[in-house]
């Protein structure tokens, strides 16, 4: 049984780090890729020394104790941004940007912008912001590569604006807020769109913006679960602390 449990915590480790090394392949390179390699290393030196590890008590509850909240804290995001509230009555709908590569946007980008065009079917009358500025490895503005994907698409120009000034998630509801306010569109009529993981704290910060937000979640290709909820779990716990 133990030897067991020490070869799934050494596989686990194993495949964090894997899978952090694939991730570097095919997106940018971000600091979200740091909690991946922590947590696989970590196991991996549990597992690897686990029988030396036997009469060191605080170990085993240190490790148990950082499992326990990921298992938790993860479920918790899985859970919050799989249920959608919108109406699909609201007058806006702002897609939350994140990473392009070159002017492509990603496949967890398309998916929300996916899901904003199924809005935008139910919903045509509805103003949609897209919102993201431009970070390194880009090379036009996520704003840009949002809208062309969604025209390419059939949602018709004049009812995509760009917000292509924020590069964090509390700048993207600022910077919207702000072309809402200029174009006479109200606070408590909002739905934004953004993967499932990302939905709290998207909710979070809009609620702090004097936002009143329905929100829709998408899902993530599997392979990038633990990089985006571990990252995550780390901005969730920031914006606890900090802002």
């Amino acid at each position: 049984m133990k030897k067991a449990f020490k070869i799934l915590i050494i596989l686990a480790g194993a495949l964090l780090i894997a899978n952090a090394a694939l991730m570097t392949t095919i997106a940018n390179l971000n600091i979200g890729l740091l909690p991946v390699v922590a947590l696989g290393a970590m196991l991996l030196c549990y597992g690897t020394f686990f029988e030396k590890l036997k009469a060191k008590k605080a170990v085993h509850i240190f490790v148990a104790l950082v499992l326990s909240v990921v298992t938790v804290f993860g479920s918790f995001l899985a859970v919050y941004g799989n249920i959608d509230n919108a109406s699909y009555t609201e007058k806006t709908v702002i897609v939350l940007g994140c990473g392009i590569r070159g002017e492509r946007v990603s496949v967890g980008l398309a998916k929300r912008l996916n899901k904003a065009y199924e809005y935008h079917q139910k919903n045509p009358d509805a103003v949609i912001i897209v919102s993201g500025g431009q970070g390194p490895q880009e090379d036009i503005p996520e704003a840009l590569a949002m809208k062309r994907y969604l025209t390419e698409k059939g949602v018709p120009e004049e009812k995509i604006i760009m917000e292509n000034k924020s590069t964090s998630t509390i700048t993207n509801f600022k910077y919207s807020h702000e072309i809402m306010k200029e174009m006479g569109l109200p606070d408590d009529s909002v739905a934004f769109v953004t993967n499932a993981y990302h939905v709290y704290r998207g909710a979070s910060y809009a609620k702090k913006e004097g936002l009143t937000v329905k929100h829709l979640g998408t899902d993530i290709i599997w392979y990038t679960i633990p990089m985006n909820y571990l990252r995550e779990m780390l901005a969730v716990v920031k914006m606890w602390v900090l802002d």
